[in-house]
């Protein structure tokens, strides 16, 4: 599979110092690489909601300490990806409709507000990264339910490039911090999408790849949020057993 490559510029040389969070995640270190690991299985559903995280399968799975594990957990549990209950230990964080819903129309919000900010101030160097980024997304089939790990990685991977790919020049950092979060937030649901769908859909990233180097924010806004509202649409009619109480799912799948 081809590299993923970093970024060909680095927006953060080019706005003033913030207190926006640290992204721990391009840290060089074996926590942050477990973290790294983990984080992509609990979005792409390898680890799935609601799944008890104990210690003993998760130092076979990635191969460290009980200390780094806990470490990581605990990233997860601020980011919401993951729980704790005293005297119960770790688990998948749980999904639910209500959920899904709330986090897209935030989404919607912030998708439009740092697109419509980034086609103001983008350049030759962003503009390439966009066409760089649809290229090797458009190289993979959107994965199916039983497809290895490593491809449901590399696909996420690829998209989540492409999507951030489109905002990379906004010049608001805290704008840039809560729409990642949010997006990592729904990619969940959007695997599920995934996997479950049965409709099949034009290719909306081709859309956005033209409207953004065509600089036309108000047709590129219309189509991002065309995307959310869609996969909400998709993810609530095709995605069975998804109901609007993430506490009933969950008791549900323990029966």
């Amino acid at each position: 599979m081809a590299r993923i490559l970093k970024m060909p510029f680095d927006i953060t040389s080019r706005v003033a110092a913030t207190t926006a969070p640290q992204d721990v995640l391009a840290e060089d270190a074996a926590t942050f690489d477990v973290l790294r690991r983990m984080r992509e299985d609990i979005l792409c559903c390898v680890l799935k909601p609601n799944q008890r995280l104990r210690f003993g399968e998760l130092r076979q799975r990635y191969d460290t300490s009980v200390g780094t594990l806990r470490e990581a957990l605990s990233h997860l549990v601020s980011e919401g990806l993951a729980r704790t209950e005293a005297g119960r230990g770790f688990s998948v964080a749980p999904i639910s409709l209500a959920d899904f819903l709330d986090l897209s129309e935030l989404r919607v919000y912030l998708e439009t507000r740092t697109l419509a900010d980034a086609i103001r101030h983008g350049t030759d160097a962003w503009e390439a990264e966009i066409v760089s980024a649809y290229f090797l997304l458009s190289k993979l089939k959107a994965p199916r339910i039983d497809d290895p790990v490593a491809a449901k990685r590399e696909w996420g991977k690829r998209h989540k490039r492409f999507h951030d790919s489109l905002v990379a020049t906004c010049t608001s950092p805290w704008s840039l911090h809560f729409r990642s979060e949010l997006f990592d937030q729904a990619q969940r649901y959007h695997w599920l999408k995934v996997i479950h769908a049965r409709s099949k859909r034009p290719d909306e990233h081709l859309e956005l790849r033209d409207a953004a180097l065509a600089r036309d924010v108000d047709l590129a806004c219309r189509l991002i949020e065309n995307h959310i509202r869609t996969t909400v649409e998709q993810v609530a009619s095709e995605v069975p057993g998804l109901t609007m109480d993430a506490g009933r799912t969950g008791r549900r799948r323990k029966a």
